[in-house]
């Protein structure tokens, strides 16, 4: 069966031409504008998929922001701003998820985009690998709290994705080494080196997700998977 999927984001370009990829492919979709620290909008969202495909069975938490900051400037807005979306605001979606499948007796998947940075740390980023970490714990947990229902969970860790925000975090090494370290650098030292010179892609990572919902992965529960190409051996 073919997947119908409802694209969540904050910006309406990046949700335009994400329906666009989507239409050329001929995969059954809708829009929605969501902001996963409020819960009326995701119930937005929610109900969007229930009217239009019927009760979601398949959620995919990929939000999340991080912020490259030195150790002694990190205050507790900082922290407070990175988990209100990486760990809050994805507890909140997978617990009004999951609530809505578990009255309809549906079987459904859950899949975390948690990090590496769950697993080693990056000197600039502690909020951000901390918020990671909690991730890749709650996930373990939702699998057993959600596994007599029928909810399978589970995580995957990137590595260095050639995303927008990875860029911008180029971007900032680049500002804060006052040019020293240049976005060049960055592009050159930040893949995994078994990669040979490239970063990892999007939809290298969304394979291994895709893998995750399908019933080939329904054995597979509360695991917090790697995919950096070996450079985190955990």
């Amino acid at each position: 069966m073919r997947s119908k999927i409802v694209v969540c984001d904050l910006k309406e370009e990046a949700l335009s031409e994400t329906v666009k990829q989507l239409n050329e492919r001929n995969i059954p979709c809708v829009a929605c504008a969501c902001d996963v620290t409020d819960e009326d909008s995701f119930a937005k969202v929610l109900d969007k998929a229930e009217q239009t495909f019927g009760c979601a069975d398949i959620l995919v938490n990929n939000a999340g922001i991080t912020r490259m900051q030195n150790f002694f400037d990190v205050g507790k807005k900082d922290f407070r701003d990175i988990f209100e979306i990486n760990v809050f605001g994805l507890f909140k979606c997978t617990q009004m998820f999951a609530e809505r499948l578990k009255k309809t007796g549906k079987n459904g998947s859950v899949v975390n985009l948690s990090s590496n940075g769950a697993k080693v740390t990056y000197a600039d980023q502690v909020h951000y690998c901390a918020s990671k970490a909690s991730v890749m714990n709650m996930t373990q947990c939702m699998a057993d709290c959600l596994v007599p229902y029928g909810v399978n969970v589970n995580a995957v860790c990137p590595g260095a994705v050639d995303t927008p925000m990875l860029r911008a975090c180029m971007v900032a090494t680049e500002k804060d080494s006052g040019g020293k370290i240049t976005v060049a650098d960055c592009e050159k030292t930040w893949d995994p080196k078994q990669l040979g010179g490239r970063l990892i892609q999007p939809e290298e990572i969304g394979r291994v997700v895709a893998f995750l919902c399908s019933p080939a992965g329904a054995l597979i529960r509360g695991q917090a998977i790697s995919v950096d190409a070996g450079t985190t051996r955990f």
